[in-house]
């Protein structure tokens, strides 16, 4: 059995328990049970099938047991617990994952290892209390990674720990409470925590967590929270079945903090998923654009770019923003900088070859916080240029918001391996970059103290994510950023906060990153309790981004219904009514529209375009006329123009406007256009010049250009020219070339 087979089967077995078709779950654990060594999980299992036999009997044989559901509840539990057992048994046994031998290192020694490592505990404790320096540090280079295994043997021991027992489980106390013990340990014991209950559902370890968070150490609170969310939102189906889950949270709901820091860490996962998004923005749009690429048009007319906005696709601009993108969509570097200050990842690419170094090889520093006083990174800057301040670069460094922990351990260890001159050039730059950037930071404590605790959990999840997508046996974990991550559809969420306004936010933040089918999804049940136009709007346009213009129309409607005449409402109703072919309803509303602002530019060019859609060229040709005369400059409106004279017949009006665009800006539509109008007028080869520079830039593109000769040959018949001569241009252009 390889280990896809053993994850499916082990997906069934959880699916038959939540389905309550218990005897098909323990008929399919007795075939894993046996493939495993231990006899003990067919003892468990026996007695499980043996306790579920007597709730049948009890149910319809002899008298009801009132403690029926109690005992059903335990033994769905146990059921539970035995599958996690046995599939960990058996990926161990069969070495299904490669990462797993550690966890026979670790059972070969046994009580020695967890003696060592308690060991290891106390001596940094008592070295931290009585003001002696703890030599053991994170070594970034030679052996295996470490010169003391203590921070390796603390996250392993925890991170392939199965379940935890009485020891464990006073040792991670002792850990937990205790202010001597560095918080970058403890950062890495509470990951190590995170993991293991992501591999494997154990209530001990999310207590663990719970205090942790209870604790609120910085630093580390904001991991264990990262750490509880994870873990509740892959085990929702099972966590109703430990209600000191839910009475340990509604313990914490009470405090300040607690709503608003669950949703921007949910918000951070979201951001966290269109980090590849970000990254293909960077490369194809915001670089690109600094650069000064210049784009090219596409499309044969254009109407949509008559107006420098896209105002066909708007969202209504009376909405409140409540997540702020840049307000200058045109300054890449604006949105660039703004993409920073949000928590987006823009330094994947930057950072993704940089994880080879050795240091990278122990899994646990790949969750290692950067600390100033790690001095295994001091002599990274030994050969900068004297009176350099090292110690307060390290500071800047861990204290700066805009590199993740592991980006920032890249950083310094490429920066150890280059020459000396090139060492202090990247240094004094960055350093000033360091310096920018920190003291744009608050000043106002309050203030301070919330952009901190976001700071570590943007940095954490970032480091998270560079784990699961970058570590060498990526492959072996699940990766949790390929999940939905949709937290408002999971039974735990509504549990956990409060507040509506929470998972209305959320919804937000879906809508103004373009995410329409979730932002939908908590805004339909929102508008079904909640007044006001706002959420039918939304709702709406969500629908209309989808391309399912009825039920766009819909809930514009119902917004209609409430709201005051507005020209942004009754434009996209137009507008969804023209892209279902009622065109003479989609006029009526431009019209409306038209009444409340007379001169807009948009909705003149709108009122042109759904009458050429309904091919009433003459009155489109008054509009976009129209449109000319409002804004001369806009060349973009001569295309149009052209187009509906030539249908109309005014070839001479055609001409003169085509060729203002292909002087300017033409392309391949444009030069077959004038083309058209060429052979109209009766002047073949100026017709044949400007077929063949449409088919030069297509790309020589002959089919495309065969198909939309096709698509115009009813407008060249009008004018008298033979349907028999059609083809033989087509193919005197094929042959002549």
């Amino acid at each position: 059995m390889n280990y896809k087979e053993l994850i499916e089967k082990y997906g069934h077995i959880k699916d038959f328990i939540r389905q309550k078709r218990i005897t098909e779950a323990i008929r399919m654990l007795e075939k894993l049970a046996g493939i495993c060594r231990n006899s003990d999980y067919r003892n468990r299992l026996g007695n499980s099938e043996e306790t579920y036999r007597n709730i049948l009997k009890y149910s319809f044989e002899q008298g009801d047991d009132p403690e029926k559901e109690k005992v059903y509840t335990r033994m769905v539990k146990a059921l539970l617990e035995l599958a996690d057992d046995i599939k960990e048994e058996i990926i161990a046994q069969e070495g299904l994952l490669s990462y797993y031998r550690l966890m026979d290192e670790r059972k070969r020694e046994g009580d020695v290892g967890e003696e060592r490592l308690g060991h290891w505990v106390d001596k940094i404790i008592l070295e931290r209390e009585s003001g002696v320096s703890s030599s053991i540090e994170i070594d970034t280079g030679g052996g295996s990674g470490i010169i003391n295994e203590g921070p390796q043997n603390l996250f392993v021991y925890y991170w392939l720990n199965n379940r935890m027992g009485e020891k464990d489980i006073i040792l991670a106390k002792k850990i937990t409470q205790s202010s001597s013990f560095p918080w970058y340990y403890k950062a890495l014991y509470v990951s190590a925590l995170t993991l293991a209950s992501m591999r494997k559902f154990d209530i001990e370890k999310i207590n663990i967590l719970f205090d942790c968070y209870q604790h609120q150490e910085p630093g580390i609170w904001q991991r264990a929270l990262v750490g509880l969310l994870l873990i509740f939102y892959l085990n929702d189906d099972r966590l109703d079945l430990y209600p000191e889950v839910f009475q340990r949270i509604k313990s914490l709901q009470e405090g300040r903090q607690w709503n608003k820091t669950i949703e921007s860490t949910v918000i951070q996962f979201l951001r966290a998923k269109d980090t590849e998004k970000v990254t293909e923005k960077l490369k194809k749009d915001i670089l690109p654009e600094i650069w000064k690429i210049k784009s090219t048009l596409e499309d044969k007319l254009n109407i949509q770019e008559l107006l420098k906005d896209k105002l066909l696709e708007d969202k209504n601009p009376e909405w409140e923003r409540v997540f702020e993108d840049s307000p200058d969509l045109y300054n890449k570097m604006e949105e660039l900088s703004n993409l920073q200050m949000e928590g987006s990842d823009v330094f994947l690419s930057a950072f993704a070859l940089l994880k080879r170094f050795e240091f990278f090889n122990p899994i646990s520093n790949w969750f290692l916080p950067f600390y100033k006083e790690n001095e295994n990174f001091s002599d990274v800057f030994r050969d900068v240029k004297e009176g350099f301040d090292s110690a307060g670069f390290m500071e800047g460094l861990e204290r700066t918001a805009f590199l993740c922990n592991s980006d920032k351990y890249s950083f310094c260890l490429n920066v150890k391996h280059m020459p000396s001159m090139q060492k202090s050039m990247m240094v004094e730059l960055f350093n000033m970059e360091l310096q920018a950037m920190n003291e744009m930071a608050s000043e106002d404590e309050i203030l301070q103290k919330e952009a901190t605790n976001r700071t570590v959990i943007v940095q954490y999840i970032q480091d998270l994510y560079r784990f699961f997508r970058l570590h060498p046996l990526k492959s072996e974990f699940q990766d949790i950023f390929e999940l939905p991550l949709d937290f408002h559809l999971k039974g735990f969420f509504h549990k956990m906060v409060d507040d509506k306004d929470i998972i209305r936010n959320i919804g937000e933040f879906y809508f103004q990153k373009d995410h329409f089918k979730e932002a939908l999804q908590i805004f339909l049940p929102l508008s079904e309790t909640e007044s006001g136009n706002e959420l039918f709007e939304k709702a709406a346009y969500c629908y209309q981004k989808m391309g399912k213009f009825d039920e766009a129309l819909d809930f514009y409607h119902k917004a209609e219904l409430i709201s005051q005449a507005r020209t942004w409402l009754f434009n996209k109703i137009a507008y969804c009514l023209r892209k279902t072919g009622a065109y003479d309803e989609a006029i009526h509303y431009y019209r409306e529209s038209e009444k409340l602002d007379p001169e807009n530019l948009y909705i003149q060019t709108s009122l042109g375009q759904v009458f050429m859609e309904k091919e009433d060229f003459n009155e489109a040709l008054k509009y976009f006329f129209k449109v000319e005369y409002l804004s001369p400059e806009n060349n973009k409106v001569h295309r149009p123009i052209a187009w509906c004279s030539f249908v109309l017949g005014k070839n001479e009006t055609a001409k003169k406007y085509f060729e203002k665009i292909v002087l300017k800006e033409g392309n391949k539509y444009d030069f077959m256009n004038l083309g058209h109008v060429y052979w109209s007028l009766g002047d073949k080869m100026k017709a044949i010049e400007n077929y063949r520079l449409s088919i030069k830039i297509s790309d020589k593109d002959f089919p495309w250009f065969a198909e939309v000769m096709k698509e115009d040959s009813r407008y060249l018949l009008n004018y008298g020219i033979q349907a028999f001569d059609i083809p033989l241009m087509l193919d005197y252009l094929r042959i002549s070339g």
